[in-house]
């Protein structure tokens, strides 16, 4: 501020008026008129401030009704305006000026504001809920802004509010915590109480388990199991535990507590083989599974058959027998008399994985041994992996470790399942039979594009001939194993997915990823260069019968090994005309043919001639169910599959003169002519053998 300036505000409104008279500067005429003391004065004075200043004129103004009088009345911009009433002392009539103005100048005019009240009332009037968070976030009450928080909506917002509180006491902290309606937001003051009793006291509000759990972690290892009782979830329970590393708390708790499922739980966390049989001792269970169990989960296979003595349940035998490393004494419990099968039928090369679901009141029982049928003793051995499933009720899902079709990983599938049936696990409606098959083995994109087309043209038969003779596919596959083929078909359709790089296998995929969607497909290539690199299998129901699990194994198996070589045949124009007619045949599952027609022609392209009878029998029983299914029964009602043609150029196929390949779109070849010709004859054959039968 220059002398001249100071000297012209120190003025009197009378002598400032006489100097306006013939001042000359605009600087000190602005200077002068923004000075005087009477509003009166300053408005009678607005005509010598140019125009774009006068809102900075009338900010000065002391008169609230003086500034909304003038806004209202005079065509200002709207700059000036929000300015005018940016400098407004009445909350009210802040509010009222908010017509005037874009959604961005209401909310800055309604921050200004002094009232918590005209705060919310403004807000909710004016703004839309999206810019609700900076209002409420500026309220200077903390209850108003936790009644507030539900119109923010979205958890994230409200979580920024929270954490932006700070709070003395814990008494404050307790409070506050109880005003809060949603459990994952009140544990963010509950954590930060600083008296663990009182922190323990404010967990009765809570309901929501998850909450609970992660504000019990917060306490010392001995409230956090002080605290277990409070838990309900299994699942929680464990986790806990998991951060529990004193033993002496774990010893003194199990010694304690009334509670028998909790002591048994507790037990199992010790490594020590001697600490458990010791605690195991002291304790005297009264249900016989938990002793089993703790005796399931030691080390020595000695100890456990020593102490096997004393269990007296078949089930709970059942239990410690599976946790047995000793493979000869679990192929003399568990391996059935003469099985089915010796072998898959499979290429040497081709890799299983198994998912095998099922229920059971043991099924809490048997996942605390985490692992069985292992090949060493050793905690990274090789063996099949026990893990619960949410998806379950009382259910438990065994997953198994890379298999190849040989002797040793088949007798696992029997044991396996045998294991299962022994301590009384079922399957039902929500178990899936999902099997992996390693997608390595298919080297090139054009061997995808034949599983894809296999696939995608005898989707719904294979959907028909994916389960054991007289049941049907379960209702849950439209929720977990959706059709993929009318995904495909969409994206060939709209040029999603691209054919012009022959080369880029991995993009490839990666198009066919996005295609899919999520894992719920029939066919799921979500685990494609993303660790495990399988092709997952999903649409089979779950089932304890372990030659279904190799019977369908050799059904996908035979999908991709067949997908493998016809992608071979096509580019060896020195191809025998048998393997000519595997690509004729796959060709065919293009055509508009009938479905029964459909399906020999895949049993032809995928199985040998003593193999076939299994599939044709799984296919008519399926088919003979949904007929006879009621309304409303049929899972595959609703279902809806679609053809698979990728359209490629024929390259080495146009030499397949003989099979008229080059019109496989629009007919019959010969040698798929005579593999139709074959297939009714043995129709009409058996037919006439089973009227035959019916007639003696």
């Amino acid at each position: 501020m220059d002398e001249i300036e100071k000297n012209l505000r120190s003025l009197s409104d009378e002598e400032k008026i006489k100097r306006l008279e013939y001042e000359t500067n605009y600087f000190y005429i602005r200077v002068l008129v923004e000075s005087l003391q009477s509003d009166e004065l300053k408005m009678s004075m607005l005509e010598k401030i140019h125009e774009e200043d006068r809102g900075k004129i009338v900010s000065t103004i002391t008169s609230d009704d003086i500034k909304l009088n003038y806004i209202t009345n005079v065509d200002q911009s709207v700059s000036c305006k929000y300015e005018i009433v940016l400098s407004m002392k009445s909350d009210e009539l802040k509010s009222a000026s908010l017509d005037m103005f874009g959604e961005y100048d209401r909310q800055a005019i309604i921050l200004t504001m002094k009232s918590d009240e005209m705060k919310i009332e403004s807000m909710k009037g004016y703004l839309r809920f999206y810019n609700y968070l900076e209002v409420i976030e500026s309220l200077t009450s903390i209850e108003k802004k936790i009644e507030n928080l539900p119109l923010l909506q979205f958890p994230e917002k409200m979580e920024k509010v929270l954490k932006n509180i700070r709070l003395n006491t814990d008494e404050e902290r307790m409070k506050i915590a109880k005003l809060i309606k949603s459990d994952s937001l009140a544990i963010i003051f509950i954590k930060e109480i600083k008296d663990e009793e009182k922190r323990i006291a404010a967990l009765e509000g809570i309901d929501d388990e998850q909450s609970k759990k992660d504000v019990i972690i917060t306490l010392s290892e001995r409230n956090r199991i002080r605290c277990l009782s409070k838990i309900k979830s299994q699942f929680l329970q464990d986790r806990i535990l998991l951060t529990i590393r004193d033993e002496d708390v774990k010893t003194e708790y199990v010694h304690e507590t009334d509670i028998e499922s909790l002591k048994y739980k507790v037990i199992l966390t010790f490594n020590s083989d001697e600490k458990k049989l010791k605690l195991l001792e002291d304790v005297h269970f009264k249900d016989e599974d938990n002793t089993a169990t703790i005796i399931a989960s030691l080390s020595n296979d000695n100890l456990k058959l020593k102490k096997l003595e004393e269990i007296k349940e078949e089930q709970n035998i059942t239990l410690i027998k599976m946790s047995l490393s000793n493979r000869e004494y679990q192929k003399e419990n568990f391996l059935i008399q003469q099985p089915t099968y010796s072998e898959i039928g499979l290429d040497e090369e081709i890799t299983i994985g198994m998912e095998i679901e099922s229920e059971g009141y043991l099924s809490k029982y048997i996942e605390k041994i985490k692992k069985i049928l292992k090949r060493d003793e050793s905690k990274e051995a090789r063996g099949w992996d026990i893990k619960p499933d949410a998806s379950l009720d009382e259910g438990v899902e065994i997953t198994s470790p890379i298999l190849t079709d040989n002797q040793e990983d088949i007798e696992d599938i029997y044991m396996v399942c045998t294991m299962l049936q022994k301590i009384e696990n079922e399957t039902n409606e929500r178990c899936g039979g999902h099997i992996h098959i390693g997608s390595n083995y298919l080297k090139s994109k054009e061997a995808f594009i034949n599983l894809f087309e296999i696939w995608g043209n005898a989707e719904e038969i294979i959907c028909k001939i994916s389960n054991e003779k007289n049941n049907i596919p379960r209702f849950t596959l439209q929720e977990y194993a959706k059709p993929i083929s009318p995904k495909i078909n969409k994206a060939i359709e709209e040029g999603t997915i691209n054919l012009e790089n022959e080369e880029d296998l991995n993009s490839f995929i990666e198009e066919i990823q996005n295609v899919q969607v999520n894992r719920y497909s029939s066919l799921n290539m979500f685990n494609i260069n993303n660790g495990m690199n399988t092709i997952e299998f999903r649409i089979s129901n779950g089932t304890l019968n372990p030659d279904t699990w190799i019977e369908n194994a050799r059904l996908y198996g035979r999908i991709v090994q067949m997908s493998q070589k016809i992608a071979e045949i096509e580019r060896n124009p020195e191809s025998t005309k048998e393997e000519k007619r595997l690509v004729d045949l796959k060709e065919y599952l293009k055509s508009e043919i009938p479905e029964e027609e459909k399906m020999e022609i895949l049993l032809d392209l995928l199985f040998k001639k003593d193999e076939r009878e299994l599939y044709r029998e799984r296919y008519f029983s399926t088919i003979k169910m949904l007929e006879k299914a009621p309304e409303g029964y049929n899972p595959l009602e609703d279902a809806r599959f679609s053809k698979v043609d990728f359209k490629r150029k024929k390259h080495t196929l146009e030499e397949f003169h003989d099979l008229a390949v080059k019109e496989r779109t629009s007919t019959i070849s010969g040698a798929a002519k005579e593999t139709i010709r074959e297939i009714k004859e043995e129709g009409n054959l058996k037919e006439k053998k089973d009227n035959d039968m019916e007639e003696r």
